[in-house]
């Protein structure tokens, strides 16, 4: 029997929340025969990490989840409604500003943004197997590119915790991305 790509990703991830944190990211994936994952060039106007490579996301607001913020964020910065939100990540801190921030995987239905030109100078759309195989380990951890744009910092310890969860699960990425 076959299992599908998005049956596979969500037997990976958590399925609660942990822990309280004070920001929330949306890992965006388009599902398909070559799944795709989105990232943004963050505006280089930002007081916080301009021109960083990230995935949308901003702090929580009071009274919100880390899941009603990755959403509200993803709508501000993407224009992106309609998310299937299949689970969670471990929580990771931007170092620089030491926010705790809670990464949330969700299915994105189509590849069409209305990005805000403030806080997203570029939408970075590729591969999501070409992004995991680019893995580097450096002495300050995990590198990845997506889109030709290095990711590094909390960003890249996000792509890693997935990297190392499909690693733990399948053993390598093909087992992982094959058969769906």
């Amino acid at each position: 029997m076959v299992i599908v790509f998005k049956e596979k990703l969500k037997d990976l991830l958590d399925q609660n929340v942990k822990c309280e944190v004070d920001a929330a990211v949306l890992i965006p994936i388009k599902d398909g025969r070559d799944p795709k994952i989105i990232m943004i060039k963050r505006g280089k106007n930002l007081t916080r990490s301009s021109g960083h490579v990230a995935f949308p996301g901003g702090m929580i607001e009071k009274n919100e989840t880390p899941k009603d913020a990755a959403l509200r964020e993803v709508k501000e910065e993407l224009g992106i409604d309609g998310v299937e939100i299949l689970g969670y990540l471990n929580p990771t801190i931007v170092m620089t500003y030491e926010i705790w921030l809670y990464p949330v995987v969700g299915l994105i239905k189509n590849l069409e943004f209305k990005p805000d030109e403030f806080e997203v100078s570029k939408v970075l759309i590729d591969n999501l197997e070409k992004v995991l195989k680019s893995r580097t380990v450096t002495d300050w951890g995990a590198t990845f590119y997506c889109d030709g744009e290095l990711v590094w910092g909390a960003s890249s310890r996000v792509l890693d915790d997935l990297y190392i969860r499909i690693i733990k699960r399948y053993e390598n990425l093909e087992r992982f991305f094959k058969d769906y």
